[in-house]
């Protein structure tokens, strides 16, 4: 008979779980590959919030005209 597991075990067994995963070099390799995922994210949305969109786009489209 499997035994009652207590409220929020299952969410430390979900957190250690992750841990180990993150200490083995697996783990290590994906949490690198997330963290370069997040700042290529944040440097594209800063270069797009900060105007450069719009000038990065009137360039393509003066280019496209010019074809």
């Amino acid at each position: 008979m499997p035994r009652k597991r207590k409220e929020g075990e299952d969410s430390m067994s979900l957190f250690h779980a992750l841990l180990a995963r993150m200490r083995n070099a697996e783990g290590q390799t994906f949490v690198e590959y997330a963290l370069i995922l997040a700042v290529v994210v944040g440097v594209l949305l800063a270069v797009t919030w900060a105007g450069l969109g719009g000038a990065i786009q009137t360039a393509i489209n003066a280019v496209t005209a010019a074809i």
